[in-house]
């Protein structure tokens, strides 16, 4: 019998800031005025019309851009106690091409993580897990644990208790469910 929980967390939109910054950079690049609230389907091209996908999903592939990353607000507390109590592991759908650089940055930006808590895969529901955090809906569809959606505009259309999921806003919801 275990003692500690396996708590599987996603990378993008719920431990960091990619959508946020991802949009900041096309703007930037191509002066756009799209903000990350109006992504509201996982297809981050649809919303900017005036570029080509190689445009929009160009700079997922530029290691520098990884660098841009921040932490989402309350988060840094609530993992470290999660990292403290359980098996927490980073579970990411990284592109090879990046892989090194963006958990890089996320171990600055949590150095009490360890490499070997990272799992690269796109196929979340191979691993097991008590529980997965995540803001991609397509991830819980299949994998043998509880589910945590964190919402973000590309995910508010779905209901998450129909479909047996606890839907947080942030992190201090995740700490009551989990510590």
């Amino acid at each position: 019998m275990r003692d500690k929980r396996i708590i599987l967390c996603d990378a993008d939109d719920t431990i960091e800031n990619l959508c946020q910054i991802w949009v900041t950079y096309l703007n930037r690049m191509y002066g756009t005025t799209v903000h990350s609230s109006e992504i509201v389907d996982w297809n981050v091209s649809l919303f900017f019309p005036s570029l080509t996908k190689e445009q929009v999903y160009d700079p997922i592939f530029n290691k520098n851009f990884w660098k841009e990353i921040n932490p989402i607000d309350g988060c840094y507390k609530v993992l470290e106690e999660i990292n403290k109590r359980d098996e927490l592991y980073i579970i990411t759908a990284t592109n090879y091409q990046t892989c090194d650089t963006k958990i890089e940055r996320i171990l600055e930006m949590y150095p009490f993580l360890k490499w070997s808590q990272f799992i690269i895969t796109e196929r979340k529901q191979l691993v097991y897990g008590d529980w997965l955090i995540d803001d991609g809906v397509h991830n819980f569809d299949g994998g043998v644990y509880k589910g945590i959606l964190m919402s973000q505009p590309h995910n508010k259309n779905f209901n998450a208790e129909e479909n047996g999921l606890i839907r947080v806003h942030g992190w201090d919801e995740i700490s009551k469910i989990l510590l």
